[in-house]
């Protein structure tokens, strides 16, 4: 399957939430709120999780290249980004609790995304 190219202009608002330790001593070159902009957009639309999985792998490989020889920077971004998507997590199983019978689908396909993501960050976290 191949992805949609990333937009190169206008980042979600969603990637100016990333923790600080996701865009700190940043390589040259790199710029980690726009790499992350079309996987957060695909976050958000629900897309299907092994899609979003793929897209973030792909980022999380432009970052293991940029950062070769800078591990500590690198994990440094791997655990911001776990800990966003383990804050959205959460936030989603308190959301899924609350909503209707109606909107909890649509959620809970959301939810999956968000887990199936992270799991691609804590597997790149261990490979770190």
């Amino acid at each position: 399957m191949r992805l949609p190219e990333r937009p190169a202009e206008n980042p979600s608002d969603a990637s100016e939430r990333l923790p600080a330790a996701a865009g700190s001593r940043k390589a040259p070159g790199c710029n980690s709120s726009k790499l992350l902009a079309h996987p957060i957009k695909l976050l958000q639309a629900g897309v299907p999780p092994a899609r979003a999985a793929t897209e973030f792998s792909r980022v999380l490989a432009i970052w293991t290249a940029e950062l070769q020889d800078d591990n500590e920077q690198l994990q440094e971004r791997l655990s911001g980004l776990a800990e966003q998507m383990t804050t959205e997590i959460e936030e989603m199983h308190e959301g899924i609790a609350e909503a209707s019978d109606k909107g909890k689908p649509t959620l809970r396909r959301i939810l999956a995304t968000h887990e199936a993501v992270l799991d691609a960050v804590r597997k790149a976290q261990g490979a770190g």
